[in-house]
């Protein structure tokens, strides 16, 4: 079975879309026809010339076919970056996708055309300017286009009557809050400039009619399929230009044709199975982007069906010294604990041989890779304050996996790989927090046994999936965030009666404000210590030789309110001790180094927190 196609190329047939990949031995190319979006392989005499410029595109990968109504768009990655190796593949985030529509050769030889047209200056400008980053680039072209959208859109409001404005746009347009230039194009009525439409894969044609469409006139009730095909295609720029800023320019989605970076170590599952396609291996809880691949899945095109999860992948590499030197002060040549850049930021998936044989290291050295992977999982996602608690599936919002990973930097399979699990999640009972105020309380809802139904169901789940639970809840223990802490507390002592101690959920409340205020995050350590024998129980898992050594008892299921900020500190503490306890096992003591700087270990995870938060935002105001 063939496996994931690395490269394609995207061309424009009479009859659909060509889909065609790239490789020593290419599966058949692949057609989506114009109209209804149907999926089938083509013979290879029927792919067009591709010679003539700007006929076609490369792309490294597709995330899926989206439809709205009756116009369907193609999603194609075209610009990723590595942002880790693991076992010596690539990890990448998508950077850049392009939107080609499916509704008719013109529309498609349009887009096709300008993308082309647009990658190929891209490489043109980074050829003839290599000091500036490709990161410098994307931002500088969408801040032009933000430009161009935020004066158009603010003629447009100079222009249209008060009374043809809704009240929500109005209010969200005059704050211009944190989403402001977003949101003033989204709730502008004319939608985008002529050359944001053409941008989106529109065609002339069908701006002019979307204008004409959006021109006020006497008010009409949309009774027909014509009706409803105008106010579809009004929406269409702003619903495909935020496509491309969730699956590309936010740098929240990541892929790897090699590896399944759904599953973690303790699952057995980060090599990918050669027999079974990768998106049948994937874990459906991560995978985020299974549903527009459907019509590919659906007829057998697995060579294209790449799996995305959301979250954050990161990666660093550490060296230690199982034998310091007993000096006074850390000398020039001390290199312990220092940092070296992450080998996933190079464009080969194998670190160099700079890397593998360090001049600098002595023989008592030893050079690590730590590994931190975030699964957000697609289970009740969505905004702060607007997804809160628990589903009656027993799905808490906005639930997170994240595993972190310490091997040597080669991946030695002569070598333990160790595997350290964690989660968070929402406070697992119904309730709701008002987006619009400065401190909302949370509202319960429900009587104590519905929440207690639900909540049992959901711990059911992660018994399922981990094994043993420990709770960390970070919420204030005065205020408003009391009662539903209390609440929280009450159901976990119910659930615990008449069970076994050992099928018991310990659950430990850590007012994280009140013994941290002040910014003295250092005082978390207190909760370490309390925490420290159960999470040694618990332990990792060790993987040796493509065997499972051992495997990780259980988890620790964190949660404060949004799960973010406090969760975070709160979880990398609890990484950090049991990396020192996996260095230990080496041989190695982490409070003998002589540079004892961590300050790697805390940007990593920093980073992790930031993406998180990043993909859990509050609503605009």
């Amino acid at each position: 079975m063939s496996g994931i196609a690395r490269k394609i190329v995207v061309c424009a047939a009479i009859d659909g879309l060509i889909i065609q990949p790239l490789s020593s031995k290419p599966p058949q190319p692949v057609r989506v026809r114009y109209g209804d979006s149907s999926v089938s392989a083509v013979p290879r005499d029927q792919v067009p010339d591709t010679s003539k410029p700007e006929s076609s595109f490369e792309a490294f990968g597709i995330i899926g076919l989206i439809t709205v109504s009756k116009l369907s768009y193609l999603v194609s990655i075209v610009r990723r970056q590595q942002v880790a190796q693991i076992l010596g593949f690539p990890v990448y985030v998508v950077t850049e996708v392009a939107i080609t529509p499916c509704t008719s050769k013109s529309d498609a030889d349009e887009s096709i055309q300008r993308t082309a047209s647009l990658l190929g200056r891209r490489v043109s400008d980074a050829r003839s300017d290599a000091g500036k980053s490709s990161d410098e680039e994307t931002e500088a072209y969408d801040g032009i286009l933000d430009e161009v959208e935020d004066a158009a859109t603010g003629q447009e409001e100079a222009q249209r009557p008060d009374s043809q404005r809704s009240s929500v746009a109005e209010d969200v347009i005059r704050r211009r809050g944190s989403y402001g230039r977003f949101a003033q194009s989204w709730f502008s009525q004319s939608g985008w400039t002529m050359d944001q439409r053409r941008t989106m894969g529109m065609s002339i044609a069908t701006a002019n009619a979307d204008d004409s469409a959006a021109t006020p006139g006497p008010k009409t009730t949309l009774t027909d399929d014509a009706d409803v095909q105008v106010s579809v295609s009004s929406l269409l720029p702003k619903l495909l230009r935020t496509i491309k800023f969730l699956f590309g320019s936010s740098r929240s989605f990541y892929f790897s044709y090699d590896v399944d970076i759904t599953r973690s170590l303790a699952q057995d599952a980060l090599l990918v199975r050669r027999d079974t396609p990768l998106h049948a291996q994937t874990d459906g809880h991560f995978f985020w982007n299974r549903h527009i691949l459907l019509p590919f899945m659906a007829t057998g095109q697995d060579s294209l069906a790449l799996p995305l999860m959301q979250g954050f992948v990161g990666q660093r590499t550490f060296v230690v010294d199982s034998q310091p030197p007993q000096v006074d002060e850390p000398s020039a040549e001390s290199l312990e604990m220092r940092s070296f850049p992450a080998s996933g930021s190079r464009p080969a998936s194998p670190p160099s041989a700079g890397v593998r044989d360090s001049p600098h290291l002595r023989p008592s050295e030893t050079q690590y890779l730590l590994t931190l992977i975030s699964r957000r999982s697609t289970k009740r996602a969505g905004l702060r304050y607007l997804r809160r608690g628990i589903n009656e599936e027993g799905s808490p919002a906005n639930t997170v996996e994240t595993e972190q990973i310490l091997s040597s930097t080669m991946w030695d399979k002569s070598l333990p790989i160790r595997s350290f699990l964690q989660i968070r999640g929402s406070i697992p009972l119904y309730f709701t927090q008002s987006a619009y105020s400065l401190k909302p309380a949370p509202i319960i809802q429900h009587s104590l046994e519905t929440n207690l139904k639900a909540c049992k169901k959901h711990f059911e789940g992660l018994s399922k999936s981990y094994g043993s639970l420990q709770i960390v809840n970070l919420v204030e223990k005065h205020g408003i965030e009391e009662p539903i802490g209390t609440q929280y507390q009450k159901c976990v002592e119910r659930l615990n009666e008449g069970v076994q101690d050992a099928a018991q959920i310990p659950f430990e409340w850590f007012d994280f404000h009140q013994v941290c205020r002040g910014m003295k995050f250092e005082n978390v350590n207190h909760l370490l210590l309390e925490l420290k024998e159960r999470l040694e129980a618990l332990g990792s898992t060790i993987q040796r030789q493509g065997n499972m050594m051992q495997r990780q008892r259980g988890v620790v299921r964190t949660n404060c309110m949004d799960c973010l900020d406090r969760t975070n500190v709160c979880q990398s503490s609890f990484a950090k001790h049991m990396l020192k306890l996996q260095l230990k096992d080496d041989g190695i003591d982490m409070g003998a180094q002589l540079d004892q700087e961590t300050a790697w270990f805390n940007t990593l995870w920093a980073d992790n927190g930031d993406a998180v938060s990043k993909q859990t935002p509050p609503p605009p105001l």
